[in-house]
């Protein structure tokens, strides 16, 4: 009677395990190296120009506004002059693309500075960060926001009479 039960016992596991199911889960961690991407983009951005991007970025922070002749075009046009100059890079690289054309617009605007003709210069980083923010949104990228980082310093001079 318990090699009965031994054998009904083994049987019964028997079946129960060859109608169980196995599930087996496989989780797969990409290693994303934003750096290498990055060098990637950045070889990639080196070869090309994007005048047309340049313009949006710059149009009314520089002091030639009034006299260059394609700056007076109206910046709707530009603006899709830029994102057809985007559409011939890498999708992968576009943010990048974004991102190196704000900052070469940032350095002309730190310059710029001393010439306080078309605002101040906390106005005009403002203007390109909020022009580089919308950018991927308006070319229709696969990303449709790209992370711009500002680090704003305030430099503040004070003329102090010796007496």
């Amino acid at each position: 009677m318990a090699n009965l039960t031994v054998l009904s016992l083994a049987l019964a596991s028997l079946v129960a395990f060859t109608t169980a199911h196995t599930t087996i889960v496989t989780t797969i961690i990409e290693d994303e190296n934003p750096i290498s991407e990055q060098r990637q983009c950045s070889q990639q951005l080196q070869g090309q120009r994007l005048n047309e991007c340049d313009m949006y970025f710059m149009k009314g922070m520089t002091i030639d506004e009034g006299y260059s002749i394609p700056m007076r075009r109206p910046e709707e046009v530009i603006q899709q002059a830029c994102c057809k100059e985007l559409q011939n890079v890498d999708e992968k690289c576009q943010c990048e693309a974004v991102k190196q054309l704000f900052q070469e617009a940032l350095q002309m605007v730190k310059q710029q500075q001393s010439v306080p003709i078309f605002g101040s210069q906390r106005q005009k980083i403002q203007k390109l960060k909020q022009r580089a923010q919308i950018l991927p949104n308006v070319c229709n990228f696969q990303s449709k926001r790209c992370e711009i980082r500002t680090i704003t310093t305030t430099i503040t001079e004070s003329n102090m009479e010796r007496e």
